[in-house]
């Protein structure tokens, strides 16, 4: 009987410190990520033209997989239906001065982690800068990118975190009628709700160069962020003025983010579908 109850012990410790050590591990890939790296060039379809997007899908934090999944075929349709090249990939050997060259828009589609080499972080933002198109979406704006440029001037706010109570949270979502770009807001609709993940971020990016083409209404969804005893600072957000989605110019650069993407049904949503052609148009110079 000694022996039983000593068994049941070592085996209640066992997998409480594994589910301790899972719990960990979690976390720290959710916030720095493992990462790995590609750095040779990768073969591209020999029919890229001038108006030529790369979904680049490369996960070294969290991967929201189905998303991910869901999404490629989007891209694909929205490129047909335009005349757009479309080429996707994970590897992030096309990140040299001469693949690059071959694109006018990258999406940096539910990217995580740190993903590029020093060298290739240089070669991105000199990318961007001279008159490359950047569209971040969603976890392309979390906190696991260890990169201040990146985090301070081209997605211009910093993410805190996204709700945790119910993992899809239908909220309803207003267009920024103060935004003066007709070509990003042609065909959108003014309100609508979604389920998705909300992203709440320390800084609110119009106070820099940023114009919000979608708010979210924080009365219409449970927005704290609490994780029973493991985070307890997190139930706030960012008040009536809730920016998820926003543009601005980068240098010669164009840049455009959303914090919606969480889930296959977001990239089903035709509203969703329409804003990310008119992101691609803008930032592609179209």
């Amino acid at each position: 009987m000694e022996n039983t109850f000593k068994y049941l012990f070592y085996g209640f410790v066992g997998a409480f410190l594994c589910i301790i050590l899972f719990i960990g591990i979690f976390i720290y890939k959710a916030k720095r990520g493992i990462n790995f790296y590609h750095t040779d060039p990768i073969e591209l379809p020999l029919n890229l033209g001038e108006k030529s997007i790369l979904v680049f899908s490369k996960a070294n934090g969290f991967r929201h997989s189905d998303a991910i999944e869901a999404s490629l075929p989007i891209y694909e349709q929205i490129g047909h239906e335009n005349g757009w090249k479309v080429f996707a990939t994970e590897d992030a050997g096309v990140f040299n001065e001469l693949q690059l060259a071959h694109f006018q828009v990258v999406i940096w589609n539910n990217t995580s982690g740190k993903v590029l080499t020093d060298d290739q972080r240089t070669i991105f933002k000199q990318w961007i800068e001279d008159g490359g198109g950047f569209i971040g979406v969603h976890a392309a704006g979390d906190d696991s990118h260890q990169w201040a440029w990146y985090e301070d001037e081209v997605l211009q706010a910093h993410f805190s975190h996204h709700n945790i109570g119910q993992d899809l949270d239908t909220a309803m979502l207003y267009l920024d009628r103060d935004a003066v770009n007709h070509q990003l807001s042609d065909g959108l609709l003014d309100t609508f709700d979604l389920a998705d993940e909300w992203y709440c971020f320390y800084d609110n990016p119009r106070a820099q160069t940023s114009s919000v083409l979608y708010t979210v209404d924080e009365a219409t969804y449970d927005l704290s962020g609490n994780i029973s005893f493991l985070v307890k600072d997190k139930n706030w957000g960012m008040g009536q003025d809730h920016p998820i989605v926003w543009y601005h110019e980068q240098k010669e650069g164009k840049v455009f983010y959303t914090a919606l993407g969480h889930s296959p049904i977001t990239f089903r949503h035709q509203n969703f579908q329409q804003l990310l052609a008119n992101a691609i148009r803008w930032t592609g110079n179209f």
